[in-house]
């Protein structure tokens, strides 16, 4: 992510592409302190970012990206704001660090390139017996499957009669690319309307699995839920979908108007916006202890020190 960092009106601007410019104060009681830029051993490369704290050491905003250690620190020096380089050592514990939202907390998303070469998912064997447990899910994927392939049968047919009738043009295919052209109308219909009752089966269900307090979501980006799964307590982000052992929940709330979830006992701080009327039916639904917090300014830097990871 590229991003431009300027002072303007006794606040730093942060501007980043796609998204609306970020204004943090540099005067006040919840203003910048220091600029920090960080990296921490990732799935085969070390990935580094640039985060701004306020001048109790917690996040104001997070931005991924390799930026110049040089121009970062003079623009700070210029501007009278302290300059840190962190090399962190897990990336547990650079998620712990940049989950400590101060009260100034923004957030800054992007649109990230869409795959090159988008993933084929061919059917197995194995594919063609419904599930015991979800035989709806199955039919939506047989009828997506059965989309696929009438996308590349279409595909197929229409290339071969190209070739066909440049190879050969006396022989007259245009009889083939009539069947074609209705066969196009026909293949655009069922699609349609295939992706209608997919998506709309999908949000159904999500709907009724929120209603069923199977399914607790953060508020705003970025974005993670829980998920109680037969018994199972899943934590579903926008990488990865892991498991947690887990027999309580904490939320919290601070003076300064911070919030967040704690999961288990210290095991994984989820910080944001979660509704408690929704914490409160998930817990009891799925057998989860819960605690309400209030906390103070020093209670929230104890509580989010010491867990063992986070979601930012």
């Amino acid at each position: 992510m590229t991003l431009a960092l300027a002072v303007k009106n006794d606040d730093l601007v942060v501007e980043v592409p796609e998204h609306p410019p970020v204004r943090l104060p540099l005067a006040g009681r919840d203003r910048v302190g220091t600029l920090l830029v960080f990296g921490y051993p990732g799935r085969g490369r070390t990935r580094y970012g640039l985060a701004v704290l306020d001048e109790s050491g917690l996040v104001m905003m997070e931005a991924p990206g390799s930026r110049s250690r040089r121009e970062v620190e003079a623009f700070a020096r210029e501007n009278g704001l302290q300059f840190e380089l962190r090399r962190f050592a897990t990336g547990e514990e650079a998620r712990i660090a940049l989950a400590r939202r101060s009260p100034g907390w923004h957030v800054v998303t992007w649109g990230r390139p869409p795959s090159p070469l988008p993933r084929l998912r061919v059917p197995g064997v194995r594919s063609l017996w419904p599930p015991m447990g979800s035989p709806r899910i199955w039919w939506r994927e047989q009828l997506l499957y059965a989309l696929m392939w009438l996308v590349l049968a279409y595909g197929v047919a229409f290339a071969a009669l190209v070739v066909l009738n440049l190879t050969d043009p006396g022989r007259g295919v245009t009889w083939g690319m009539k069947l074609l052209g209705i066969a196009a109308l026909v293949l655009a219909v069922v699609t349609a309307v295939g992706a209608a009752v997919v998506v709309g089966t999908g949000r159904r269900r999500t709907r009724r699995q929120i209603a069923d307090a199977r399914v607790l979501r953060r508020r705003g980006d970025p974005r993670c839920r829980l998920v109680a799964v037969h018994s199972r307590l899943l934590l579903e982000t926008e990488r990865r979908t892991r498991e947690i052992d887990a027999s309580r929940l904490t939320l919290y709330s601070v003076e300064s108007g911070v919030s967040g979830l704690v999961v288990g006992e210290k095991a994984l701080h989820l910080p944001g916006r979660w509704d408690p009327e929704e914490v409160e039916r998930f817990a009891a639904r799925n057998g989860l202890e819960l605690e309400i917090r209030r906390l103070s300014r020093e209670e929230y830097l104890d509580l989010t020190a010491q867990v063992r990871d986070a979601v930012p």
